[in-house]
C-alpha cells in the first residue's frame, strides 16, 4: 500500500479500503429535494441489496437566507425548522419502499454554503464507500453552477463518486473502464488498478460484464514535428501491450479490450459511444489543485456520453477537504 500523508483518519481508511477487497458497506445516496425523480435512489437499492449494503438518503440545503416570499417565520431558525420537518417527510416517503424492501435506510439533511462543500464533508464524516448522485446534464433547468458541483465531487469526495442518468441499468449492464497504464508519470498503475477493482465489485454485484477502453494517443513530440508512421504504430502496439497485460493480470479476456487511435478524451467519448457501456469507470486526477474547468476529461465525458460514470480515486487519495491544524 502506498504511503498517506497522516492527515485524517478518514484518508487512512479510504487507502486501506482500496488496498484490500472493493467492499461496499455504506451507500450515501445525494438527494435533489427539488427533483420529482430520483434514479440515483433506484440504483443505489439494487447495489445495496446485492452487496448487502445500508443506505443513507441526503438532503444538503445551499440556501443563504430567508427567500423573498416566505411568510412563514421571521427568523432564519424558524425558516429552517420548518423546511428541515419538511425535507424529513420528504425523505421518509423516499425511503419507505426501500425499507419495506428489507434494505436498512438512514436519512439525514444539513445546512452549508457552498452546497458542494456540505456534500464533501458528509460523505467524509459518514465514511461512505460509494456516494450516489442524479447528474443528466440534458436535463431542463442544468446549468454551469450543478456541473460545477459535479465537477468539485469528482475532485475532492474520496470514495467512488457514481453520477447516474435516469436510464435504467439492464438485467445485465456492461461497465467500460477507462485505463490509461501507458503514462506512469501523469498517474499512478495503481488507479487503473483501483478502478478495475471496483468495476469488478459493480459487476458481481450487478450480474455484469467488463470491457476495457483505451485511447492511443500519438507519442509526445513538439509542435510542428513530424511523427512517422512507424513511430506511431511502434507507440500504439507498447500501449496495446499495457493495456493487455493489464488485462491479464485482472482476468478480462482479450475480446474485452477496446482501442481507438485517438485523443483524450475525444478517444474516451467515442469509445463509450461504440461499446456502449451502461456505466463507464473513469479515473479523477490527483492535482486537487486545478479549478473546475468545462474542458476538462471527466467534465467532457459526462457532457458527451449518455451512459452512467462512475469516478475512482487511486489507493492513497487526500481529499483537499482534509486538512491540519498548524
Amino acid at each position: 500500500m502506498s504511503e498517506v500523508p497522516a492527515l485524517h483518519p478518514h484518508a487512512l481508511r479510504y487507502a486501506e479500503r482500496c488496498a484490500g477487497e472493493n467492499v461496499i458497506q455504506k451507500i450515501l445516496v445525494i438527494i435533489d429535494p427539488n427533483a420529482t425523480m430520483h434514479a440515483s435512489v433506484e440504483k443505489a437499492a439494487r447495489l445495496a441489496s446485492a452487496c448487502g449494503s445500508s443506505l443513507e438518503l441526503f438532503i444538503c440545503d445551499g440556501s443563504e437566507g430567508l427567500p423573498d416570499s416566505w411568510a412563514g417565520g421571521t427568523t432564519l431558525a424558524q425558516y429552517r425548522g420548518i423546511v428541515r420537518e419538511r425535507r424529513l417527510a420528504q425523505l421518509a416517503t423516499i425511503a419507505a419502499p426501500l425499507r419495506a424492501r428489507g434494505l436498512s435506510v438512514s436519512t439525514s439533511i444539513d445546512w452549508c454554503v457552498p452546497l458542494e462543500e456540505g456534500i464533501v464533508r458528509h460523505a467524509i464524516r459518514c465514511e461512505a464507500d460509494l456516494v450516489v448522485k442524479d447528474a443528466d446534464q440534458r436535463l431542463p433547468g442544468r446549468n454551469a453552477l450543478e456541473s460545477q458541483i459535479d465537477w468539485i465531487l469528482i475532485r475532492q469526495v474520496p470514495a467512488p463518486l457514481l453520477l447516474v442518468r435516469h436510464a435504467a441499468w439492464p438485467s445485465h449492464p456492461s461497465i467500460g473502464v477507462a485505463v490509461d497504464p501507458c503514462h506512469p508519470a501523469d498517474r499512478p498503475v495503481a488507479l487503473d488498478e483501483a478502478m478495475i477493482g471496483t468495476a469488478g465489485s459493480f459487476g458481481r454485484a450487478l450480474s455484469g460484464r467488463i470491457e476495457l477502453l483505451h485511447a492511443l494517443e500519438s507519442p509526445p513530440h513538439l509542435p510542428g514535428d513530424r511523427i512517422t508512421v512507424e513511430a506511431r504504430e511502434a507507440a500504439y502496439a507498447r500501449d496495446k501491450a499495457a493495456v493487455e497485460q493489464l488485462a491479464e493480470r485482472s482476468g478480462i479476456t482479450a475480446g474485452a479490450v477496446h482501442f481507438l487511435p485517438s485523443r483524450v478524451p475525444d478517444g474516451i467519448v467515442e469509445l463509450t459511444q461504440t461499446v456502449a457501456p451502461d456505466l463507464l469507470v473513469i479515473g479523477a486526477p490527483g492535482r486537487s489543485h486545478v479549478h473546475y474547468s468545462p474542458a476538462s476529461t471527466a467534465s467532457i465525458v459526462l457532457e458527451m456520453s449518455d451512459c452512467d460514470l462512475l469516478v475512482v480515486k487511486a489507493p492513497g487519495f487526500v481529499s483537499p477537504a482534509l486538512v491540519t491544524d498548524s
